[in-house]
């Protein structure tokens, strides 16, 4: 696998601009120029500002396919996967700083940008000379943050509403002596898997949550809801058990990163 990466990597590189095809607004195909920002632990990231309508397309029909032609060698790629998005700063930092359109025109305001890479990759090289073809699996990048796995289960979502009910009442009654800091980072994980169960469940209310989380500005819900998410990661939650165990204050503080 670490071959394949490298061997697409490298191409994309060799290759000025590549062309994402995307489900548009209109439900009609949509076809978008762009350029890979860099690779890291198997994870090819590229980015886009969160005013273009690509953006827009992706976070609504996550597919994607990709394709560049090498003309000079006769060599087609074609790129498909599910797009997966991160605002980690790290990551959205190293995307301007690597792509020269990016930087020249968000630069200044990286916050407009979010980064994303592919889940379930499949590559594809056609040599269109003589017709043969090879095809690699890319998967998922091991170490990237895709975020919390649902299975798909009815009392799932029941324990969750149940968990924002029960935050509500908490705020409405005043019945909170927790550490500020520890309460924040609990409401940022509710945040997190309202989020997620959100696009599992797009008519499921997360509006409890939202209402009554105890955050002063915006830019600290964003700061304590991404703690959270490198916090509870990739987590599978399969049975309410489960969702139990994350949304669990001194779980959450147990696993703090030392820094």
């Amino acid at each position: 696998m670490i071959e394949a990466i490298e061997k697409t990597k490298e191409f994309l590189r060799s290759q000025p601009v590549l062309y994402a095809a995307t489900m548009g607004l209109d439900k009609k195909p949509n076809v978008h120029p762009i350029e890979l920002c860099y690779e890291s632990e198997g994870a090819l990231y590229f980015a886009a500002a969160k005013c273009e309508v690509f953006y827009g397309e992706l976070s609504i029909y996550p597919f994607v396919k990709m394709c560049v032609y090498d003309a000079e060698n006769g060599i087609l790629l074609n790129l498909v996967g599910k797009a997966v998005f991160t605002e980690d700063e790290g990551v959205v930092s190293k995307c301007i700083s690597e792509c020269r359109s990016l930087r020249e025109a968000w630069g200044q305001d990286p916050k407009m940008v979010i980064a994303w890479f592919l889940r379930d990759a499949v590559c594809e090289f056609i040599n269109v000379k003589d017709g043969t073809k090879q095809v690699f699996e890319l998967g998922t990048p091991q170490n990237a943050l895709i975020g919390i796995q649902i299975k798909k289960k009815k009392e799932l979502q029941d324990r969750l509403i149940a968990i924002m009910a029960e935050r509500e009442r908490e705020a409405m009654n005043a019945e909170n002596d927790q550490d500020p800091f520890i309460q924040k980072l609990y409401d940022g994980a509710v945040l997190y898997f309202a989020e997620a169960f959100k696009q599992v469940w797009p008519r499921m209310d997360i509006r409890p949550i939202e209402r009554c989380a105890c955050f002063d500005t915006y830019d600290e819900r964003e700061r304590f809801t991404a703690l959270a998410k490198k916090i509870i990661g990739n987590a599978v939650i399969g049975k309410p058990e489960d969702m139990t165990y994350w949304l669990n204050k001194e779980t959450l503080e147990s696993r703090l990163p030392e820094n």
